[in-house]
């Protein structure tokens, strides 16, 4: 079976990423939009009086729902997920979640409100870079003869793992969740390693440590324990805006990206929309406008490709 690779991924189910999503849809690319259900500024709002075409006012959850069928009904695919990172490099861009790696010749980054200083696990902040990572394959090779773990779900922490075999003495998978969501050749590969333990039903309470990370406190199956561990994965959708974006988008001070008149980013074929942008006048208006903007300059690319 052939990896899709779509003409534009979307990441953000709000009304910038919504609006963005049916402009692509309906000049026939290709479009998945990444949400995370039943979140986000619009939905969560008891009501909007404000937005054109409804003077009795809407619910932001029943607008939010007639956006979302508007876009399905142009083709947009949609699935849940939590966004942990991107390699937007390459002509065909990757982007990484939970629920797996998605790829796609363009991407529009519309996932809301801007987190520089989102919530952490704690000791997540304290121990970054000196035991705590979010990239297996950026950091693995410094964990050569130790005891690493890796917390999360989905095909990106399976692949992340498999890559540690290559390094690490000892590998420690805890899944967030009772069912370890992953394909089946990346489950039995690490099954039939003699390094690799899996955890299910684990939740990261602390990471401790003194210099450097040397255990974690966990919540596993409701029962609290306490792992040695020289290394932490983190693939639990906690990183901040400069984290996140900061290797491959220019952040203002507060962590909003900043883009040009067009919407993109300084890398080709990345595009913002909505509240994450720098100088967004965050009203729902607004953010459908900039996933107009945002969709017409991909669709243009897509046509010069």
């Amino acid at each position: 079976m052939v990896e899709k690779i779509y003409d534009v991924i979307i990441v953000g189910g709000g009304p910038a990423g919504l609006t963005a999503g049916l402009y692509t849809g309906r000049s026939k690319l290709s479009t998945l939009i990444i949400e995370r259900k039943n979140l986000g500024s619009l939905y969560m709002a008891h009501k909007v009086d404000n937005y054109p075409g409804f003077p009795g006012g809407i619910t932001g959850t029943e607008l939010n729902l007639l956006m979302k069928q508007h876009a399905e009904k142009f083709g947009a695919e949609f699935v849940e997920g939590t966004l942990l990172g991107f390699d937007p490099y390459e002509e065909v861009k990757i982007v990484k979640t939970d629920a797996g790696n998605f790829k796609g010749k363009n991407i529009i980054v519309a996932t809301g409100t801007g987190k520089n200083f989102g919530k952490k696990i704690k000791g997540e902040k304290e121990f970054l870079g000196k035991g705590v990572s979010y990239c297996a394959t950026c950091d693995g090779a410094f964990t050569k003869f130790m005891t690493v773990s890796l917390v999360g779900q989905g095909e990106e922490l399976a692949e992340e793992a498999l890559f540690l075999t290559k390094f690490s003495k000892k590998i420690r998978v805890m899944v967030v969740e009772d069912e370890f969501k992953c394909s089946k050749e990346s489950y039995e590969a690490l099954k039939s390693s003699e390094k690799v333990e899996i955890i299910t039903g684990v939740k990261l309470l602390e990471i401790r440590g003194k210099e450097y990370v040397e255990e974690l406190l966990v919540s596993e199956n409701g029962e609290e324990k306490t792992y040695k561990s020289d290394f932490a994965f983190l693939y639990l959708g906690t990183k901040n805006n400069t984290e996140m974006y900061g290797e491959f988008a220019k952040l203002d001070k507060e962590g909003y990206i900043i883009t040009d008149s067009e919407l993109k980013t300084n890398i080709d074929g990345m595009y913002v929309a909505g509240d994450i942008k720098s100088g967004a006048v965050r009203q729902v208006s607004c953010a459908v406008a900039d996933g107009t903007v945002a969709a017409l300059q991909v669709i243009k690319r897509v046509l010069k490709k």
